[in-house]
């Protein structure tokens, strides 16, 4: 590595190193101005210029890469009087309103006047006063205020990709504008606000407050499962602003609801304090008289039913020690295994089929790890609007990296315009067209021979299997032309390293295992797992859908996915207690004995299934039938609504704990404000409820329940709360099917075979496809009480193909009656070609509409048919 004397320190730095760079990294301090670390360097300001020995005028230093036995003065007179003249330009056409200004007390300007010793400028001009730009959703931009530095513009550009943003005009005209030159229409990241050195670009969402009145504490985004480390700034138990932290895992880069949906902590609906059901309506009432009418119901009905007789649903929205309470109380204070989630219709699928095949959890490499791949294949998923910090890599490494993207998705996607290859399928179409592309690679030798025979299992079974599928069928059910697909083919199969990402419209399909299971079995055809920058990629919408398996809110697993035969032993010494020996109950167990009777009291945490789970409509009725009905949440959900008790629980700013990302990265949350009103962490809720039952499981803080948790959680053994500050600690489980003969190899080929999606009888009633998905702007159903998002997506919405529209004579807005065999939601039209004829979209997180009580059990696609209501 070269070596240089930066102001007579020695300075050893990597190839490619800036002097800026090395000198940042040796302590030394270089003024800059328009030099941002997310971006590459602009040259434009000045600012940061240095002398090097040997070279006759100052060089820029944020673009200036460094030599071994290179000389540098960061600090002579020259430099002070060029920095100054640089200054003085700069103040000479900005407004010094510093009292009234945003940014005051962290403008650069301001920051470099002080540090610079600059008192005022000799040179006048005439001040532009352009009115600031208002209309603009969430963000406010003042050129008045403007350096024109671009750092708004090239973070946009290049480390967002959305470019949204450009310079117009030049010189004294010069300002920012949006690419059209009309309302700013972006992902609303925020990143232009975050990179601008001055006031110019301004949130206008955040409450006045300066930056030495705030306290910052770091903590974790939990609404999508990036887990992005920030920044929450809080002025008297209120949060006003998120920021960020360049040096965290995510850059410091946040998607809009890390940035701007923080405001639902703070919504009026939130459930501050116990409710009970009274004369068919839920009250206020005491936490001692809502824990005694809980403990009492379930005492009651275990001793008449037994504890079979009692269920639990666990949420991706707790921490992992609020979901290790959850399932400990379930086992050693209830007595039953009757404990599951929504994980059942997305997670549990993708596990299953890497069990048979690969054996990871989550994501085989780092989100990181993307951008040093050289192809991407995407499939059945929209990152950007499902996990943003995956989008966001993914065109980075299209744009900057070169990377070659793959796209596959019935819907158009924000991410077609960044790819080689976009093949637009047939919905529910997936699994077939990933064997079309291993039969292509096959009959095109295009597979890694050495990589199949020395490290994976059953290969020739799968082969055989596949040969039975024709090709001409896969084509003619997907819709997808044979030279496209080979095009596809040989990019993914002659990528030295390639990554695969799948999600929702994959995994959640009725032939989700099978189409995980074929995915990998892609994976290992190429000979992408196992190896640096390459592998899979499930994307969960849940923020710790990974960490609320791991902890064993399952009804067929311990925690760390052990079962009992093998671990009862084990988990009675650390618990001191007896586990159950009954099968556990699933959620669509858990639904059949409730209206069979068998189950009669069922605890809901964190969790609102009439909202998210599959065929809501049956569920409803069945959540009638419940004798008791407990439920533990912020907000008033429509779950919460039918409950006898209501806990109200702290969110995620509230509490401290851990959650777990896609990498298997377990992160610390840390509590930001005290719990609001009479809430209270779940964990903690838990164990008033055991006391109250007279079975106290002992916890008494997060620290206590993680210290047990890597006790009983393998491959958490040997964390520490202390060693999670930061970007936590990536924990590496692997894990096979015990049943799945290996012959002594890693990996192992899967079984295959074909799908297609059944049409039914109600087909020609039907005629639409829907597909439900999730809004770019909402994350669950959490983020539809932030005003800031609803600004942006104030509703629900059906996305119609323009044709389809023109045919049903239904226009933008008009409200549509969306119906199915199972129920039906009313909600205004959106025309939109992302979606072809004969298909249409819903998301999923308005609660309003109901979407899932459309869906058949087990399932989330479903057939539809549309009527337009009276204008």
């Amino acid at each position: 590595m070269p070596t240089l004397i930066i102001d007579n320190v020695e300075v050893t730095a990597a190839e490619g190193t800036t002097i800026l760079e090395a000198a940042t990294k040796a302590g030394i301090w270089i003024p800059t101005l328009c030099y941002y670390p997310k971006t590459s360097p602009s040259d434009s300001c000045r600012m940061c210029v240095v002398e090097i020995e040997g070279v006759r005028r100052p060089m820029t230093s944020c673009n200036t890469i460094i030599a071994d036995g290179m000389k540098v003065q960061t600090d002579t007179p020259k430099l002070r009087s060029i920095r100054e003249e640089v200054m003085k330009l700069v103040l000479m056409d900005h407004p010094l309103d510093c009292p009234t200004c945003p940014a005051a007390g962290e403008c650069e300007i301001q920051n470099l006047t002080y540090r610079l010793g600059i008192y005022g400028t000799d040179y006048k001009m005439e001040r532009r006063n352009l009115p600031a730009v208002e209309n603009w959703p969430l963000i406010r931009y003042d050129a008045n205020l403007c350096l024109t530095c671009l750092r708004c513009v090239k973070v946009c550009h290049e480390v967002i990709g959305a470019s949204a943003l450009k310079l117009t005009e030049v010189g004294y005209d010069a300002r920012i504008t949006t690419r059209d030159g009309g309302v700013l229409d972006c992902d609303f990241c925020g990143e232009c606000v975050e990179a601008c050195p001055c006031g110019a670009m301004s949130d206008k969402v955040s409450s006045w407050a300066r930056p030495w009145e705030l306290r910052k504490t770091p903590t974790v985004c939990p609404l999508c499962s990036a887990g992005c480390r920030m920044e929450v700034n809080v002025k008297d138990s209120r949060i006003f602003r998120v920021t960020t932290n360049i040096e965290s895992h995510n850059r410091g880069t946040l998607c809009v609801g890390g940035r701007f949906g923080f405001d639902f902590v703070h919504h009026k609906d939130r459930v501050l304090t116990p409710l009970l059901r009274q004369d068919d309506e839920l009250k206020p009432s005491t936490w001692s008289e809502a824990l005694k009418f809980t403990a009492d119901g379930l005492k009651k009905i275990i001793r008449e039913s037994g504890p079979e007789s009692v269920a639990g649903l666990a949420s991706p929205r707790l921490t992992n020690e609020d979901c290790y309470a959850f399932q400990k109380f379930f086992r050693t204070v209830i007595g039953s295994n009757n404990i599951d989630s929504e994980a059942r219709f997305s997670f549990l699928r993708t596990q299953r089929a890497f069990e048979l095949t690969c054996g990871i959890r989550g994501s085989s490499g780092r989100i990181e790890d993307l951008l040093e791949t050289g192809a991407i294949f995407l499939i059945g998923v929209d990152p950007l609007e499902e996990t943003p910090a995956i989008g966001w890599k993914v065109k980075a490494a299209a744009g900057r990296y070169d990377s070659n993207v793959i796209v596959v998705n019935s819907r158009k996607t924000s991410l077609d315009r960044f790819s080689r290859v976009h093949l637009r399928i047939r919905p529910y179409s997936e699994s077939d067209l990933v064997l079309g592309l291993m039969k292509i690679i096959l009959d095109l030798d295009l597979w890694d021979r050495k990589f199949v025979r020395d490290q994976t299992a059953n290969f020739l079974p799968m082969k055989n299997l596949l040969d039975k599928i024709s090709l001409k069928g896969i084509l003619k059910r997907t819709g997808i032309a044979g030279t496209d697909l080979e095009e596809a083919a040989r990019i993914l199969a002659e990528a030295p390293k390639a990554s695969i990402l799948f999600g929702g419209d994959v995994i959640l399909q009725e032939n989700g295992l099978q189409c995980v299971m074929n995915i990998a079995n892609l994976a290992l055809l190429t000979g992408n797992i196992g190896k640096p920058n390459a592998g899979l990629y499930p994307i969960f919408e849940k923020g710790n859908m990974l960490g609320l398996c791991d902890m064993g809110a399952l009804p067929e697993y311990l925690p760390g996915y052990q079962d009992a035969a093998s671990a009862r032993e084990h988990f009675e010494k650390v618990w001191k207690t007896g586990i159950p020996y009954t099968k556990g109950r699933t959620v669509p167990e858990i639904v059949r004995g409730l209206e069979s009777g068998d189950v009669r009291a069922l605890y809901i945490a964190g969790a609102d299934p009439l909202t998210d789970y599959p065929h809501s409509a049956r569920l409803a009725r069945a959540l009638k039938k419940a004798e008791l009905l407990v439920v533990q949440e912020i907000f008033p959900s429509p779950t919460a609504l039918m409950a006898h008790c209501v806990f109200p629980a702290a969110s995620f700013v509230e509490k401290d704990g851990t959650i777990t990302n896609i990498e298997h990265r377990v992160q610390k949350i840390n509590q930001v404000i005290p719990p609001l009103g009479q809430t209270m962490p779940d964990w903690s809720i838990f164990e008033e409820v055991a006391k109250a039952m007279g079975r106290p499981m002992g916890f008494f803080s997060v620290a206590h329940i993680f210290r047990e948790m890597t006790r009983t959680v393998p491959f958490y053994r040997g964390l520490k709360l202390s060693d999670l500050d930061g970007d936590g600690k990536i924990v590496v489980d692997t894990h096979e099917d015990p049943g799945q003969s290996r012959s002594g190899k890693t990996y192992s080929f899967a079984p295959v075979r074909t799908w297609e999606f059944p049409q039914g009888p109600e087909a020609p009633a039907y005629p639409f496809e829907m597909i439900a998905g999730r809004s770019m702007f909402h994350f669950g159903s959490t983020s539809t009480r932030s005003k800031n998002l609803l600004t942006l997506c104030p509703r629900g919405y059906v996305e119609i193909n323009p044709q389809d529209a023109v045919r049903l004579d239904v226009s933008e807005d008009r409200l549509v009656e969306v119906s199915s065999p199972a129920g039906s939601f009313t909600a205004p039209a959106r025309i939109s070609d992302k979606v072809s004829p004969g298909m249409v979209y819903v998301p999923t997180n308005f609660p309003d509409l109901g979407v899932y009580a459309l869906f058949q059990e087990n399932t989330t696609v479903c057939r539809v048919r549309l009527t337009p209501l009276e204008r």
